[in-house]
């Protein structure tokens, strides 16, 4: 077995010596920065420097004396291209001017000193230490943002000159420079100005935006946006901020065209789940690559306070480089890193409560609901559901209008025959159970620093979520910690580590929550006469009239909180790597990294007490308070080798190079552990030491390897005509020994129209435009469908043996139950690659000097060789067909990004405010596929559209009985009840054959069935709307789709009520008004029936219950306020920002039921899950 897992001989002891180097080099390298930082802020004074005599780059000796003095440097472009050239300097105890003497003296600068302020310059321009012979002019200015906020630090240079100032704390200069030559005014992070000088002169400078100048990240390196021809989204940190979410993926929702993010539940820490471009293949979930920082990780387990930059990389031009994990796109996000060699500390932290999404004013009237449930099951079975008798009845109606218990009126009351309890209530079972106000608390801090040689980054997050059980309240928290190292050892090496740290824990009380438990079980029988807790405190679990249980027990489990599940997830990971500069415009970098995975699972389900009469506690036993402890453990571990080189050059000025060419390598072992025990000895301790009764244990573990050279080409002549081709040969452990290997390239062309010569003079209109076009292929060799591959997902071409004892058939050989083997399912010895095509064309346009843009993204993705089910094999062979590269599959769609973003003065401030709208949309079809050759629906099938739903057209609800005879149509197909009867349903006889009927079920006779929907969600889009002015900020993000097909699940009971089960606990208010009766015949349900729904006519699909899930969500809304310099630097402080943001605050939905959130119906058509919330939040930002 181990000889399939490697694909080429790798010495393990190898990468645990890296490892342990890495761990040992992450906190050296952190304990550096930090003495380098202390080191630069205690001498940060001294003019009278201490080193060496020896040889120094320019850069270094200027960089050296303003770390070490009180010295700062200006100079202009001249200056700037001789900063690599090297100098011998003797700095051992020199005066900085001294240092500077010298060092101009062998490099032909000259000085001139000002202060602290030091202008440099070319001698011929002007002489060392003495004033410029020219006549000079004295002019002051001042410098600023748009908000009017002066911007400390800010260069003023003068062009042609030696002239340069900084700005004061006050954003003022002072500047002595040739009458004549203009100066330029810059600063980190805003597009700098070049202007006429003039006396008492102000200069406002502008952030720099996102534009054709952006540099995005792409594999193993980054290109300017203007050259990108692949199908590449950017998310920035601006459009992350400040949202009251701890789960990128709740943040990038809507952001990305066709990046589809979905979540099943709103149970805190739920996980996201990704896809890039709409369905990609039968056999696997088709998530994308997530990198972080190059290195593979989880958007669930990285705290958005840290990213920089988000790029989503979609076609196979852009993807093709990371190869066998990427054929269904790629997440590349940056984490933010020291940029100015300036020391930062940043906080941001908030405060946020919650409110729910849905309605939750549920009928609570014990009367009103007991005689609804009671028609109902009367309806179907002839008898009550409740066992309320008159007496019972009339207990209720008199407690009818107390919406609390009336001492006169009491709820519970002992029966005095029986001595039992009875309830007569008015209870919200809702509102007892879930709490939406609970607070959640967030808080990040990040420190950066650094040298012109060398930098860090150390941040930290912690989060501590409650959640939404008002019982024993489930906690949710976090803690984050990342460190980055970055250091220039040489002028020919540099060397970088990475660390981060993540850990989460959440406990719920109650049954095992991952297995379906507690929001599954809290639907049924918890009714509203009902009361959860007995006059003496005991819980109520067993019914004087009924065998139900309120809740199933689990609200009384909930109350006591012996019962629970605990997760704790652990991520850990490391790298280091070191970057080799070979000559000009080539370099080497090598990486090596390790993740460690962790998930440790208490799931315990404890025994409960309750009474039925006074004086008299008993114990529940059996499912689900069997008194069982599950104690398990899985564990990841990740090693990846990355070794390529980067190469650059341009020729002749307008012919532009690079190459990237390398391989890389990994390995991954999977662990899992689960012992068990029962009748534990202690209702609160939790040990496996005591159990007293069957223990057992659950385990398995997997490993597997990939292996893959890659190299990328890129040529652009002039930023006019753009090639890129790529390649990747990759091999996984995944596939037999010769099939293992695969061949992926791509090739990607673009032409940006906009830089010819020819379209000059449209050039002020239209100021860019670009073609672009791309073909390739991918590989993908992920199947992780468990069901289909008999959880052999790691060897799928290795036939299973099983074994297990003869528990069933009780065959006792040495007084012991036998242990006997069995064969799984036949594989195919030929199963290997899926090859995913990719052709794109897009068009990317700006109008109006950039201010309207606009991208366009029109592609097709065609799975070749797809693993898919063989034909079926004789049913007397006892086997299911082998999975096969049989099948393919397509998918066409688009991606539309519009954009508008200006500014104008308002009362003499500008006014920034921007518009953006993304659109994404598409369509997959089965072309190819040898199973299912009769094409039964419901089945996948050859030329079947995905996630088409096939059903009954309904015409509308008999008003009579005599209107059923008359129409003469036999609907017995659907029960043999409940169908021919006023009240009923009348179904569409399409084939006219006078019954209702589905033929034999399949594509070519499919009776009275017809297409009614689809359940892909179709029309993803967003829209930002942002403002700025005065210090005061606005945003609003609008997230939806605009099509989605569900139809509920029979135990939908939110939305059937009683038509799914008669014991629903929670019925919506409206919910009578829709039901048919002789006096609301226009109703939207048919006449009352329990179960309808869920096992009779109404749990056929048809086109009158099919659900339309489009929404339109307010999914962000942030207002801030951003206090002005001039307050803030008197405490020292850089920035303070204070905030409102509000999180799923408005949803409009074309669900016809206003108690469902459409997304939680999109995981569970029965929307038994934890319910969404919206969440409102109060912030604080300040940098220091």
């Amino acid at each position: 077995m181990r000889e399939n897992v490697y694909i080429k001989t790798w010495r393990w002891h190898i990468a645990q010596r890296y490892v342990s180097a890495l761990m040992l080099l992450a906190p050296v390298a952190c304990m550096a920065s930090t003495s380098a930082t202390w080191a630069a802020i205690g001498h940060g004074q001294l003019t009278a420097l201490t080193a060496g005599n020896s040889m120094y780059t320019v850069k270094s000796v200027l960089s050296y004396i303003e770390k070490n003095s009180n010295y700062v440097f200006v100079y202009n472009a001249e200056v700037q291209k001789m900063m690599p050239n090297r100098v011998r300097v003797n700095l051992d105890g020199r005066p900085a001017l001294q240092i500077l003497d010298e060092m101009c003296a062998a490099t032909g600068l000259a000085y001139k000193a000002q202060g602290n302020q030091i202008s440099l310059a070319q001698a011929k321009n002007a002489q060392s230490g003495q004033p410029d012979k020219g006549q000079k002019r004295r002019i002051k200015g001042n410098v600023s943002d748009a908000k009017g906020e002066p911007i400390v630090g800010a260069t003023i240079s003068e062009k042609g000159g030696t002239g340069g100032a900084i700005t004061d704390i006050n954003g003022d200069f002072a500047l002595e420079l040739t009458p004549g030559n203009l100066v330029t005014v810059s600063y980190v992070g805003f597009k700098p100005q070049t202007v006429k000088p003039t006396e008492g002169m102000h200069v406002t400078l502008d952030e720099q935006t996102r534009g054709l100048d952006e540099v995005v990240v792409i594999g193993y390196g980054t290109k300017k946006k203007a050259n990108l021809i692949g199908a590449v989204s950017t998310v920035g940190a601006e459009e992350l901020k400040d949202r009251p979410v701890t789960n990128l993926g709740q943040m990038l929702q809507g952001q990305v065209p066709n990046l589809n993010i979905s979540f099943g539940t709103g149970t805190p820490g739920e996980s996201a789940t990704l896809n890039i471009r709409g369905k990609t293949s039968l056999t696997n979930s088709g998530a994308p690559l997530v990198l972080i920082d190059g290195v593979e990780g989880s958007i669930d387990r990285i705290n958005p306070n840290d990213i920089e930059s988000v790029s989503v990389l979609k076609d196979a031009a852009s993807a093709a480089i990371y190869g066998a994990r990427a054929g269904f796109g790629v997440v590349l996000i940056t984490t933010k890193s020291n940029k100015d060699g300036q020391a930062h500390i940043n906080y941001n932290g908030r405060f946020s409560f919650s409110a729910p999404t849905t309605k939750t004013d549920f009928m609570t009237v014990g009367y009103d609901v007991a005689r609804l449930v009671d028609e109902f099951n009367t309806a179907k079975t002839g008898s009550s559901y409740s066992g309320l008798n008159a007496d019972d009845y009339k207990m209720l109606e008199e407690r009818r209008y107390d919406t609390t218990e009336n001492p006169a009126r009491p709820w519970v009351v002992v029966d005095p025959q029986d001595g039992r309890y009875h309830y007569y209530g008015n209870f919200d079972w809702y509102n007892y159970i879930f709490d939406f106000s609970q607070p959640t608390w967030n808080h990040n801090l990040n420190v950066s620093g650094g040298t012109d040689k060398m930098n860090y980054m150390i941040s930290g997050g912690m989060n501590d979520h409650d959640g939404l059980y008002a019982l024993s309240t489930d906690k949710y928290s976090t803690r984050t910690l990342m460190a980055k190292f970055n250091a220039e050892v040489t002028p020919w090496l540099r060397v970088f580590s990475t660390a981060s740290l993540f850990k989460s824990k959440y406990k719920q009380a109650g049954y095992d929550y991952e297995g379906g438990g507690n929001v599954g079980n809290l639907v049924f029988h918890a009714m509203p006469w009902i009361v959860p807790v007995n006059p003496d405190g005991t819980n109520v679990y067993l019914l004087p009239n009924s065998k139900d249980k309120p809740a199933d027990g689990f609200a009384a489990m909930l109350r006591t909180g012996n019962g629970f599940t605990q997760v704790g997830k652990t991520e850990q990971t490391y790298a280091i790597g070191a970057v080799l500069k070979v000559m000009e415009g080539l370099e080497i970098t090598g990486k090596l990294t390790y993740r460690n995975y962790a998930k440790e699972k208490q799931a315990r389900a404890a025994n409960i007490q309750y009474a039925i009469r006074p004086n008299e506690v008993l114990t529940a036993s059996g499912w689900p308070f069997n008194n069982k402890l599950k104690d398990g453990r899985d564990t990841y571990e990740n090693y990846v080798y990355d070794l390529y080189a980067n190469f650059h050059r341009t020729f002749a000025d307008v012919h532009n190079v690079s190459a990237v060419v390398g391989s890389n390598y990994e390995r991954g072992h999977y662990k899992f552990v689960e012992p068990a025990g029962e009748d534990l000895t202690s209702d609160v301790l939790n040990d496996l030491a005591l159990s007293t009764g069957a223990k057992s244990v659950k385990s398995s573990q997997n490993e597997f390897a990939l292996m893959g050279y890659f190299a990328r080409l890129s040529y652009d002549y002039n930023g006019r005509y753009l090639v890129e081709a790529n390649m990747r040969y990759d091999g996984t452990s995944r596939f037999p020994r010769n099939h293992r290997w695969g061949f992926f390239p791509s090739v990607a062309l673009g032409w940006r129209i906009s830089e010819e010569a020819f379209f000059a003079p449209v050039r002020p209109v239209v100021s860019n435009l670009k073609l672009r076009a791309s073909l390739g292929s991918l590989g993908n060799q992920i199947t992780d469908n468990s069901a289909k591959f008999n959880k052999n997902t790691f060897y799928p071409y290795m036939r299973l043996i099983s074994l297990a004892n003869t528990t069933t058939l009780n065959y006792i050989f040495d007084n012991a139950q036998a242990t006997y083997a069995s064969l799984g399912d036949p594989t195919s010895g030929s199963l290997t690659w899926e090859t995913i095509v990719t052709q794109n064309v897009g068009l990317d346009v700006g109008l109006f000097n950039n201010r309207l843009s606009l991208a366009l993204d029109v592609y097709r993705r065609t799975t070749k060789d797809m693993l898919a089910a063989a034909r079926a094999l004789p049913a007397v062979y006892g086997y299911n067909a082998p999975y096969e590269n049989n099948g393919e599959l397509r998918t066409n769609g688009f991606e539309l990004v519009v954009g508008w973003n200006d500014k104008f003065n308002l009362a003499g401030k500008p006014f920034y405010y921007g518009v953006n709208l993304t659109l994404a949309d598409s369509k997959t079809k089965i072309t190819k596929f040898k199973g299912n050759e009769s094409k039964v629906l419901g089945q996948d099938y050859e030329g079947m559209e995905w996630g088409e739903i096939w059903g009954f057209r309904i015409k509308g609800i008999y008003q009579s009985d005599q209107e059923a005879i008359d129409r003469g149509v036999d609907q017995s197909f659907l029960g043999s009840r409940f169908t021919d009867k006023a009240g009923d349903l009348i179904f569409d006889d399409v084939d006219d054959s006078k019954k209702i009927d589905i033929g034999k079920g399949t594509l070519d006779n499919h009776g009275d069935l017809v297409r009614i929907g689809n359940s892909t969600p179709r029309y993803h889009y967003g829209i930002t709307v942002n403002m700025a002015w005065m210090g005061f900020d606005f945003s609003m993000f609008w997230q939806g789709i605009g099509k989605q097909n569900i139809y509920p699940g029979g135990n939908n009971m939110m939305f059937w009520g009683p038509y799914a089960r008669p014991y629903s606990s929670f019925i919506p208010k409206d919910f009578p008004a829709k039901v048919w009766s002789t006096n609301n015949r226009s109703a939207y349900f048919p006449r009352p029936v329990a179960d309808l729904a869920r096992e009779l006519a109404m749990s056929k699909p048809n086109d009158r219950y099919l659900q339309d899930l489009a929404y339109c969500r307010l999914k962000n809304l942030t207002f801030g306020y951003t206090l002005p310099k001039s307050l803030t630097k008197k405490a020292y402080l850089e920035k303070v920002r204070v905030y409102f943001s509000g999180e799923n605050i408005f949803i409009t939905s074309k669900l016809k039921s206003d108690y469902l959130d459409p997304e939680q119906m999109t995981y569970d058509s029965n929307g038994r899950v934890y319910p969404f919330s919206k969440t409102f939040s109060f912030g604080l930002d300040v940098s220091f």
